[in-house]
C-alpha cells in the first residue's frame, strides 16, 4: 500500500498540471495567417507579364510573393512551379556543359589556335547484300 500512494500522487499531479497549463503554447496562431487575395492576384498578374517577356527569374520572384500572400492558392503554386522549371531550363540552355554532360574534355589534347585539325573522313557506304525472294503460294 505504501508503494502505490506516491505513484498515485505523481499521476494526479501530472494530470492536474496538464489540465491547468495555458493554451498559448501552440505552433501557430490561426489569426496570424490571413490570406491576402488582392496581393496574390496582383503578384500573379505581374508574374505572368514577366513570364510572357521571357524573364523567368523575375516571374519566379513574383510568383513566390503570390504564394507567400496566399499559400492556399493553387493557381499561385502552379505558376510558381512553372516558373521554377522554366528558369532552370533557361539556365541549362545557357550553360553548354550541362547540355552535353557525357562529353569529357579531360585528357584530350587541345589543338593550337593557329592550326586547325582536318575533319574526319566520312564513313564509306556499306553495300547491302540482296537476298533473292522466293515466290511461294501464300501464307
Amino acid at each position: 500500500m505504501k508503494n502505490k500512494f506516491p505513484g498515485f500522487i505523481l499521476v494526479l499531479f501530472l494530470l492536474v498540471s496538464v489540465a491547468l497549463l495555458p493554451r498559448t503554447a501552440r505552433a501557430e496562431n490561426p489569426k496570424a495567417i490571413v490570406p491576402d487575395d488582392a496581393r496574390c492576384e496582383e503578384m500573379i498578374r505581374f508574374g505572368k507579364q514577366a513570364y510572357d517577356r521571357g524573364k523567368f527569374l523575375d516571374a519566379k520572384t513574383y510568383f513566390r510573393q503570390a504564394v507567400q500572400a496566399d499559400s492556399t492558392s493553387d493557381v499561385a503554386w502552379h505558376y510558381y512551379d512553372l516558373s521554377v522549371v522554366s528558369a532552370l531550363a533557361e539556365k541549362v540552355n545557357k550553360d553548354s556543359d550541362l547540355l552535353a554532360p557525357d562529353v569529357s574534355e579531360r585528357g584530350q589534347v587541345q589543338p593550337s589556335s593557329g592550326a586547325a585539325s582536318p575533319p574526319p573522313p566520312p564513313p564509306a557506304p556499306v553495300k547491302k547484300k540482296r537476298i533473292p525472294v522466293e515466290e511461294d503460294e501464300g501464307c
